[in-house]
């Protein structure tokens, strides 16, 4: 077993229907907007990420933003930074956050490094590649390059893009223009060693689980754990022969596990899961790959509840429906401003 059928459901919401779809986008700005900024401030559940999406959907809204909930990319000062445009407010919270021993893209120095790169600063840039590849270290029961998160007095090996090795892969791809060539050569032969140690396979499929010794019952085929964030993560490496089979495998893997029952948000839900297909699009050019993140789409439309938040609520969706519309692959706040 490579992923828990339970945990997920037939695909719904019928074919494609891009005027549907825009009327779902509509509903979801004219009810956040209304209703006003959430307590919390950060992008991930928060009033920063929230009032992100609602200007990229063309709602100028006004909000306040508070402060974080420590320095980090999710809930703390750097993302609400990045939101903002303030450099000054990101350079404060940057060393906190690079030095923070959760070490992986949420709240440690990938999402520092993420943000600088999206904010220009690239001496902060520099500073979280160096704390990233000190902390890349040799496991010698994995026999592969890992990093370690440490936090609430435990210490995890993950692999995900929210929490682990493929987000901090991502993270340093992204920086590609600030390394030497050496280091991304060392970074793609470390990343595919890595995948192909933790791969589960069956068939043509392949699943990741959230750390190299998860048990079965806490396989994910989710964004912050499994196939789909390695998918988003890595669909923008160098083309790779041992890499590309991998992320295509991911991809059907995603296809043939189905929508998630737990909800439509980007985190783990439908619409982060679909978000997989739009980057294998951008990958392969294979139009199947976009045929199958609209059928998502349509799919997390109908899974809506009104939750709050860009990472788990509507406003996630409706970023996913957008790009679906206009075919395009790059994950707000991580990709693109």
């Amino acid at each position: 077993m490579i992923y828990n059928a339970k945990e997920h459901e037939p695909l719904g919401g019928g074919s494609w229907d891009e005027r549907l779809a825009r009327y779902a986008i509509a509903d979801i700005v004219d009810k956040t907007s209304a209703a006003g900024p959430t307590d919390e401030a950060g992008i991930y559940a928060g009033a920063a990420g929230e009032l992100h999406a609602l200007r990229v959907l063309g709602k100028d809204v006004d909000w306040e933003l508070g402060a974080g909930d420590g320095a980090g990319y999710a809930d703390g000062e750097i993302g609400i930074a990045l939101v903002a445009g303030d450099a000054a407010r990101f350079r404060a919270a940057a060393p906190a956050c690079i030095e923070d021993p959760w070490n992986e893209l949420l709240y440690g120095a990938a999402g520092a490094l993420v943000a600088a790169r999206l904010l220009g600063e690239d001496e902060i840039a520099r500073a979280a590649i160096r704390r990233l590849w000190s902390t890349w270290s040799f496991d010698s029961k994995l026999r592969a390059c890992i990093w370690t998160q440490e936090y609430d007095d435990r210490r995890e090996q993950m692999l995900g893009f929210a929490h682990g090795v493929a987000g901090n892969a991502y993270a340093l791809l992204r920086a590609a223009g600030l390394q030497s060539r050496e280091h991304q050569s060392e970074l793609m032969h470390r990343l595919v060693e890595t995948l192909e140690r933790t791969a589960l396979r069956e068939r043509e499929l392949v699943n990741w689980p959230a750390a190299p010794d998860s048990p079965p019952d806490k396989l994910r085929v989710q964004w912050c754990h499994g196939a789909p964030g390695v998918v988003c993560a890595l669909a923008g490496a160098p083309a790779h022969s041992r890499l590309d089979p991998m992320l295509l495998a991911g991809g059907e893997l995603v296809w043939h596990a189905g929508p998630l029952k737990k909800g439509a948000g980007l985190c783990h839900g439908t619409a982060g899961n679909g978000w997989a297909f739009l980057k294998l699009l951008k990958r392969t050019r294979d139009r199947k790959w976009l045929d199958r993140a609209r059928r998502f789409a349509m799919h997390a439309i109908e899974q809506r509840t009104g939750e709050r938040g860009l990472f788990e609520g509507d406003l996630g969706v409706a970023l996913y429906v957008r790009a679906c519309i206009d075919v395009d692959h790059q994950w707000p706040l991580l990709d693109v401003l």
